[in-house]
């Protein structure tokens, strides 16, 4: 060793290297006294355990002697058989022959450091960068882990493997799970946060402390710089928010920024370097990014109290207002909603306007978004509205034409309206362009209401056999489940009593993570997610009777159970009501709905009362929206039928509307909160049914068909009457994935969202230079992963795409493309052209995006083998791994990037 390793005093010592020393003391040195006195030079401080166990299991005694007299003490007391280890600061020579002649090797052992820390990382010697670095032999040993240093496998012990090892442990990664490996710019800058862990560096010696400084600064640069320079100037605790208030405040303009960048330049003391300044800012941002989205929520929690204090620091500094763009920050956050508050106003008046899309993207892009996903998402609803309120809506033409737009566009209307009634709790300017679109979407859907009403006369006059092949709730078994029975299909019917089409949109769009939705009516035509109409009034004992008896009928659930019973629906059908279809405890139904569900009974029917009981009783919580976990055991019952293959049909009996501040209408004859039966004429907000339709005395009804208007106390919601989202009742039917036999007739569904529902397009940016087009090309674009919207994601950013459109001549350009030829002759498995041909077709007309079953059907393919013909598919599209064709949402959903297709396959761009 050399000299300027060796300490110029007494050394600090820990339990595991004062164990390691002994040990290797007592193993190269034997003297035949197993229990000697061994006198080490070391601090004689000990406030450990006064015992240790030694490797080869003997038992140590360590005692701190400060003084000659204190060693004789122990040296002429009695002991039991231990090791006595004496901690002593004292010179050999002041100690004389007498105390020498009583220890081992007659003499005061020295701890030198690096012997210890060699021996403990298992190498043979360090390397001269370590040893020059004279205060981290002694450091090394003080912070020694309780498992001792880990072994390495080089002889020499390098600078940078002991000073990383010393750090992690100085900034205790190990609380985190982190280690060494781990020690990077993130983890020194989540260490200032944590408590007590400034406080505890600064316990350091001195000498400690400047040099794994000077090594931290040297490995990670200007972050590590203006750390430690707020550590000395006594502000570490606060590096994180400062780093937030820099990052805002040093891209800021004016006055205020450039008198806030004078007082924050006070906090790092001696810096005064913008770039370092610049550096650590960005730095942080990314740190706090990590800690806002960690999936652990104490994580997620820490960063948010992060975002507390930077608020706090910029009142102090006085730069709140330099902080209005920032990403992260929620004062930024605050603005952007103020933006997109303006803006939707505005829009009202202004359809179209680029500003109000500009706006909701950029709150969407804060970093606060996914931590604010129901404010958010309530904006974009209500920026929906916004859109929908600019188009042109005639009024619906007839009964079908009206409830088939309330599946296909109003129901959209109605959720988003949902969202939007649920408003803001804090943010004025909000509240107030909540309640406008709110008022203008109201006035727009009563218009359509009233209009339908008027139409929904004349047809309950018709009366059945009048209705155009109109699906209704008596005749929905007969025409979806009866033929499913009668080819020996297994069905679970699902009746969700009340289940309007807003319902019935949020929950199909989750259940479709895992089946397949069908259209069991499609035969050769389109295929759609279909309405019912429900039997007039509105009622669960008139229209949910009339569902199970096929026919017009009003009862109660024991007529419901003698319909299903009577043998049409087949002598093993069963039909499980709230009662019954309940477990006890520990079960999530009943056990004899369980055996009914896996048994070999074609028809099992069960009625779920969530979404009608809710509007008896309301909600708990103030989040709009409906997902699987809120109706009842559905996720349970669904599962349980997919692992018994049966094919599942969603339905209801009637829709609902909701109480959103309307008005009681008294009336001695009402029969419900939405109909009366009384000789009085209609008045405002009423119409007059009459009619073979009309289950009620005299065949004759007045229902309300203003939303806002009530017969009786108010409570969460109603039915009964003569409104779009009453009448129109929902179908949902799936079959699983990996079906092969479907149904005859059934075809699967493309539902898509209206297009005032969906996102804008960003403005398009440059694209990615191409190469050649051959097959011979090698080099390949960064490709990011696109993720589908589902229906209330936060939008994320997605490769931008050029908005499709049909043209008709770019498949026959495409099959012409000598590219596409050998691409296609490259496939393991020939494709047949006319199927690659369909496929294209269809991912045109439906704008470039089309579920994978649906793709696989209409090319000709069974939906069982979607996920396979999509990657043959890929394999003669993705020349040189170009995203062209991607499946996204788990595999769910094919996209086509038209604009990319076109460049790498060189055609042209004509478009028709």
């Amino acid at each position: 060793m050399t000299q300027a390793s060796t300490s110029a005093r007494a050394l600090r010592v820990n339990p595991i290297a004062l164990r390691q020393k002994v040990a290797q003391q007592l193993e190269r040195h034997r003297n035949g006294n197993a229990y000697p006195v061994i006198l080490l030079r070391a601090e004689p401080v000990w406030p450990h355990d006064p015992t240790i166990s030694l490797p080869d299991g003997r038992t140590a005694r360590v005692v701190a002697c400060g003084s000659p007299l204190a060693i004789w003490d122990q040296l002429v007391t009695d002991r039991p058989d231990e090791v006595l280890v004496l901690l002593t600061d004292l010179a050999e020579a002041a100690l004389g022959d007498g105390v020498r002649s009583r220890v081992f090797r007659h003499r005061v052992i020295t701890m030198e450091p690096w012997d210890l820390v060699v021996e403990a990382f298992g190498a043979r010697q360090p390397d001269s960068a370590l040893e020059q670095e004279a205060w981290a032999g002694e450091a090394l040993v003080d912070a020694m882990p309780p498992a001792g240093w880990p072994k390495l496998t080089t002889p020499v012990l390098t600078r940078d493997v002991a000073l990383r090892h010393l750090a992690a442990v100085r900034l205790g990664l190990d609380r985190r799970g982190a280690g060494p490996d781990d020690l990077d710019v993130d983890a020194l800058l989540r260490w200032s946060s944590e408590p007590g862990a400034v406080e505890a560096f600064g316990l350091l010696r001195a000498a400690e402390r400047e040099g794994l400084k000077q090594w931290l600064t040297g490995q990670y640069g200007r972050p590590a710089r203006a750390l430690f320079a707020l550590v000395d100037a006594g502000h570490g605790d606060d590096a994180l928010p400062l780093g937030l208030v820099c990052h805002a405040v040093w891209q800021a303009r004016g006055n205020e920024a450039i008198r806030a960048r004078g007082r924050i330049d006070q906090y790092f003391g001696k810096l005064d370097d913008d770039a370092t300044v610049t550096g650590f800012a960005d730095a942080v941002v990314q740190v706090v990014r990590g800690m806002l989205s960690a999936p652990e929520s104490e994580v997620r929690r820490d960063g948010h109290a992060v975002l507390d204090r930077a608020e706090e620091l910029l009142l102090q500094f006085g730069a709140v207002s330099s902080a209005a763009a920032s990403p992260i920050l929620r004062t930024g956050f605050t603005r952007r909603i103020s933006t997109a508050a303006t803006t939707l106003l505005a829009a009202l008046d202004k359809p179209g306007d680029p500003a109000l899309d500009a706006a909701v993207s950029s709150l969407a892009d804060h970093d606060l978004a996914t931590a604010e996903v129901e404010r958010v998402r309530r904006i974009q609803m209500a920026q929906r509205l916004v859109r929908w309120l600019g188009e042109t809506v005639p009024p619906p033409a007839s009964v079908a034409d009206g409830v088939d737009r309330q599946i296909a566009d109003w129901g959209w209307v109605d959720v988003a309206v949902d969202h939007v009634w649920a408003g803001d709790d804090v943010h004025p300017e909000l509240q107030a362009a909540f309640r406008e679109i709110y008022e203008r979407a109201r006035q727009r859907r009563r218009g359509l209401d009233e209009s339908f009403a008027g139409r929904l006369q004349a047809w309950a006059t018709a009366g059945p056999g009048n209705d155009g092949g109109l699906l209704t709730v008596e005749n929905l078994l007969p025409r979806v489940v009866e033929p499913l029975l009668r080819a020996n299909r297994r069905v679970l019917l699902v009746v969700l009593d009340g289940m309007s089409a807003a319902v019935a949109i949020q929950l199909a769009d989750e259940l479709s993570q895992h089946w397949v939705e069908y259209d069991p009516l499609a035969g050769s035509g389109t295929s759609r997610r279909r309405g019912v109409v429900a039997a007039l009034p509105t009622l669960t004992a008139v229209s949910r009777t009339s569902l199970f008896a096929g026919a017009l009928r009003s009862g109660s659930q024991d007529n419901e159970k003698r319909f299903i019973a009577d043998g049409r629906w087949g002598k093993d059908a069963k039909v499980f009501h709230k009662g019954p279809a309940r477990g006890g405890a520990g079960e999530v139904f009943a056990g004899d709905l369980a055996d009914a569900v896996a048994d070999s009974g074609n028809l099992v029917a069960v009625v779920i009362n969530t979404v009608d009981e809710s509007l008896a009783h309301g909600r708990e919580g103030s989040e709009a929206g409906w997902q699987i976990g809120d109706v009842g055991f559905l996720r349970s019952l669904l599962d349980l039928a997919r692992s018994s293959g049966r094919a599942v049909v969603i339905t209801s009996d009637h829709g609902h509307v909701l109480e959103r501040g309307g008005d009681h209408v008294r009336a001695a004859d009402a029969a419900s909160a939405r109909h009366r039966t009384g000789l009085g004429p209609a008045g405002p907000g009423e119409v007059e049914l009459t009619g073979p339709r009309v289950v009620a005395p005299d065949n004759r009804i007045i229902a309300l068909w203003d939303p806002r208007l009530r017969y009786r106390p108010s409570k969460a919601g109603y039915h009964g009457g003569a409104s779009l989202a009453e009448v129109t009742i929902p179908l949902l039917a799936f079959l699983l994935p990996h079906v092969t036999d479907v149904p005859a007739g059934w075809s699967a569904v493309e539902v898509r969202s209206p297009d005032w529902w969906q996102q804008a397009t960003p403005s398009p940016t440059a694209a990615p230079e191409l190469p050649s087009a051959t097959p011979k090309s090698r080099r390949k674009p960064p490709v990011t992963p696109a993720a589908g919207e589902t229906l209330f994601d936060i939008p994320q950013d997605t490769p931008t795409t050029t908005p499709p459109t049909a043209d008709a001549n770019l498949v026959e350009q495409l099959k012409d493309s000598e590219l596409f030829a050998a691409q296609h002759a490259l496939t393991p498995r020939r494709l047949d052209i006319k199927k690659v041909e369909a496929a294209l077709r269809a991912l045109v007309e439906a704008k470039g995006v089309l579920p994978a079953a649906v793709l696989a059907e209409r090319a000709g393919e069974i939906p069982a083998r979607a996920t396979g013909f999509v990657s043959t598919l890929q394999r003669v599209f993705n020349v040189d791994n170009y995203p062209v064709l991607t499946l996204i949402d788990d595999g769910r959903t094919v996209r086509l990037d038209i604009r990319l297709l076109r460049e790498q396959f060189r055609l042209s761009g004509e478009r028709s």
